[in-house]
């Protein structure tokens, strides 16, 4: 039974459902003021029907790199797509009636989440999916955080409606967050360095070697802070969304040593936990810190 649930959890990705339910929380409540909990569950349901879909699509990928829970997938692939697709269209109904504005936006999120793991992007060379292209299949799983963890809670408030929130605030926010969150898709690029060159995918650790996919994460690392600093340079925002800085140089002290004795995915899971535990302390901390009555935001060039 131990067993069957740490396959489940693998196979469902609840590591990165989290951390996606945890980022909702935290960017809905820097943009609107209010704690969204209702759609961190939505966020999380997404994110777990996405993870799915691609599970049950990948299964010879996982298998070469010897990924939790692929043989419990293989032993009934067609059940577990059952699910997956009476889960995605029994939640549209439900989310539907409780928020309309979001339906399209979740589609979309769907649509890019089915674009990864069945062949529905058109190419010049014909069907194919979003992560046999290059630079697409970084880029399009960062677009898809943009959109669920920020999109969505803009969607249901009708904008930002923060004490200072406006839309450079959103949009600081938003290019920091899609800059960030490539650096776990490259770390997960490296464990999987094996699968996806047998398997043909353009990752960058495939393309460039290990080498020059580390070069790239020390420069989404260093290019992610640039948004938020000009932002608070520029008042857009104020010390407590700059307090996100603090994310680029625990990620680095944390993979660092990791990369050079190797990747594992209990380091890959560990490194998103990680990202779990800050977003939670910053939660915490920041409930903790106006409970005391101290000054909910630090601006330059305003009072406190």
């Amino acid at each position: 039974m131990k067993g069957t649930l740490a396959d489940l959890a693998s196979i469902l990705r609840l590591h990165i459902v989290t951390i996606a339910a945890l980022a909702t929380l935290v960017f809905g409540w820097l943009l609107t003021g209010s704690y969204p909990w209702p759609l961190a569950l939505v966020v999380a349901l997404d994110w777990l029907l996405i993870n799915l879909f691609n599970r049950v699509t990948d299964l010879l990928e996982d298998a070469a790199n010897g990924i939790q829970g692929t043989a419990l997938i293989a032993r009934r692939p067609r059940a577990f797509a059952a699910f997956a697709w009476a889960l995605l269209a029994s939640s549209f109904a439900v989310t539907h009636v409780l928020w309309p504005a979001l339906t399209p936006w979740r589609a979309a999120v769907q649509a890019i989440g089915l674009g990864y793991s069945y062949r529905i992007v058109p190419t010049p060379r014909g069907w194919r999916r979003f992560k046999d292209l290059y630079v697409l299949k970084n880029g399009m799983s960062a677009v898809l955080f943009v959109l669920t963890v920020l999109a969505y809670p803009l969607v249901v408030a009708g904008g930002p409606t923060g004490a200072l929130a406006g839309w450079r605030t959103a949009a600081a926010l938003a290019v920091f967050f899609f800059l960030f969150e490539q650096t776990y898709e490259i770390l997960y690029d490296l464990r999987d360095l094996e699968g996806d060159r047998l398997a043909g995918i353009p990752t960058y650790p495939v393309v460039h070697g290990p080498e020059v996919a580390r070069r790239i994460i020390d420069g989404l690392l260093v290019a992610c802070a640039a948004p938020l600093v000009l932002a608070f340079a520029t008042g857009a925002i104020g010390v407590r969304e700059a307090l996100l800085l603090a994310a680029p140089p625990a990620q680095l002290a944390l993979y660092r040593p990791r990369y050079r004795r190797g990747l594992t995915s209990a380091d890959c899971k560990l490194l998103t936990h990680a990202g779990s535990c800050l977003l939670l302390a910053y939660l915490v901390g920041t409930r903790a810190w106006l409970a005391l009555g101290l000054p909910p935001n630090i601006v330059l060039g305003h009072p406190a």
